[in-house]
């Protein structure tokens, strides 16, 4: 499954009982995760290319 479905399917699972400002809260730390991934640099490069992306889920 790719990382950002993963995280935002985890994410709403975590904060489902939360208020909505909670729970953009506790969407922060996913968020970095996300943006210091592999994944994300594959999609800029991918992005520059003109290609399609190869995620690895990492």
């Amino acid at each position: 499954m790719a990382l950002s479905i993963h995280s935002i399917k985890q994410t709403v699972r975590r904060t489902a009982h939360l208020t909505a400002a909670e729970a953009r809260a506790q969407k922060l730390p996913a968020l970095i995760a996300a943006l210091m991934s592999r994944d994300q640099d594959e999609g800029v490069a991918a992005f520059r290319e003109k290609r399609q992306p190869r995620w690895q889920g990492r």
